[in-house]
């Protein structure tokens, strides 16, 4: 797992060599959370998605190292398959898919339609059966299909079992029954599954005839008809995390770097980071040893005055990563920025910046930077991160915010705990010098 760790911190010195973006961007639309019919199916399917997560996972990060490396390999083209199932025996059953719409409200919406013919063998005449659907990917992997997931009606796709339709198709008159036409038996709509990609994909239908008493599978049959995904896949979106989290470590490296320098207590937080979100509990001394010199080499990238397109790295974590994953990133930068005990004002500058790009609040960047870096960290008084007031305001404006900071603050002089008294004083402190600045009175002038 640890050569994976290096390939993601070595990503940030492949900027150097032109290299930064390194996959094809993905929006992260969420999934629309609507109505499905998905009851549970077997553990196999859940695991089977997992793997799937994983193996792409490291596929990403193998791109990565082929970037570092230079190496230019050609991409391999999905090969759909564009006809239906037409092949026809009626001694068995047989199965197609395709394309066709439904009303839904004032307009229209697609829906996969399944038909079916040839001969399904009951127990006895009049026996009661319904149509179960599975459907699976096979556009990468025909071998090993990766499942559509059950879209969930409310939370993330995590953990969602495979989909699965089940419907009733009443009772088989006879214990032979043959259709010799198709015949259409399900609308299976689009909002009732997650696919694992988006764009043109190959879908495979697995069909089964059950009986209603026994839950046996009477008659069987698969078949393939090609998609259009418009949505972002379940691995799509564990793609676009791992970008997100990859692009992190630069965005971290150059806050440890606003000031020309790069100090162990930085690095060190961000090689924790980088442990934690992608994992290296099983990784050998010799691994551990190599991920330690990877980091330097990026360390020394920065230090011999390095830079990466910050603002542009920032609106591609835009387009992947929900709000959750941006606060977080932006958490680790306010950490490195905290680690050796005191903040600069190139810091600041750069968490500002960053902030901005981010798509981040300034209120809750201040909000972050009080827990984080508290007033006795600062080595300048930035009134703007601080306490919010900027040389924009106006007189009133600036008043009002310095006023609910001032009733903030003045509640906590008489906390029980001394680091709080001490940072209460010290922003009491730093109040009484901005309304001068700001407003043009002292605080007795209220």
């Amino acid at each position: 797992m640890l050569s994976v760790l290096i390939a993601i911190v070595c990503t940030v010195i492949g900027v150097v060599v032109g290299a930064w973006v390194v996959g094809a961007r993905r929006q992260s639309n969420p999934p629309r959370r609507e109505e499905q019919t998905s009851p549970a199916a077997p553990n196999a399917g859940v695991a089977r998605a997992a793997d799937l997560g994983r193996a792409g996972i490291a596929q990403g990060r193998d791109t990565l190292r082929r970037c570092l490396e230079k190496v230019n390999l050609p991409s391999k083209d999905a090969n759909a398959s564009e006809n239906l199932c037409t092949v026809v025996d009626t001694n068995v059953l047989n199965g197609r898919a395709r394309i066709g719409r439904q009303p839904k409200g004032d307009s229209w919406q697609s829906v996969l339609i399944v038909d079916i013919c040839g001969t399904i063998q009951a127990p006895d005449d009049g026996h009661e059966v319904g149509l179960e659907v599975k459907l699976a990917d096979v556009t990468d992997d025909k071998a090993n299909p990766a499942p559509a997931l059950s879209r969930p009606k409310h939370g993330s796709i995590t953990n969602v079992i495979p989909f699965v339709f089940q419907t009733s198709m009443g009772k088989l008159y006879s214990q032979t029954t043959v259709l010799e036409d198709w015949t259409a038996v399900a609308q299976i709509s689009p909002d009732w599954f997650v696919l694992p990609r988006q764009g043109r994909r190959e879908l495979q239908y697995t069909l089964a005839v059950v009986s209603q008493s026994t839950g046996e599978h009477l008659a069987e049959t698969t078949c393939t008809a090609p998609y259009e995904s418009i949505e972002t896949g379940y691995l799509d979106i564990e793609d676009n995390i791992q970008r997100a989290k990859t692009l992190a470590v630069g965005l971290a490296f150059t806050v440890g770097a606003a000031n020309d320098a790069l100090q162990e207590t930085e690095i060190d937080i961000i090689h924790g980071w980088v442990a934690t979100n992608f994992g290296s509990a099983d990784a050998s001394e010799a691994a551990q040893l190599e991920l330690e010199r990877a980091l330097r080499k990026t360390a020394a990238f920065f230090l011999r005055g390095g830079h990466l397109n910050v603002q542009e790295i920032c609106a591609e974590i835009v387009q992947i990563a929900p709000m959750v994953g941006r606060l977080d990133i932006l958490d680790l930068c306010l950490r490195v920025a905290a680690a050796k005990g005191q903040v600069t004002q190139a810091e600041l500058t750069v968490l500002k910046n960053l902030a901005e790009w981010l798509q981040i609040d300034r209120n809750r960047l201040r909000a972050m930077v009080e827990k984080i870096l508290p007033i006795d960290m600062h080595r300048t008084q930035d009134a703007e991160i601080i306490l919010g007031v900027t040389t924009e305001m106006s007189q009133d404006e600036a008043r009002h915010q310095l006023n609910r900071e001032y009733a903030k603050w003045s509640s906590r002089v008489i906390s029980s705990d001394p680091a709080i008294r001490k940072q209460a004083d010290q922003m009491l402190n730093l109040l009484a010098n901005a309304r001068t600045q700001y407003v043009g009175v002292k605080p007795s002038g209220d």
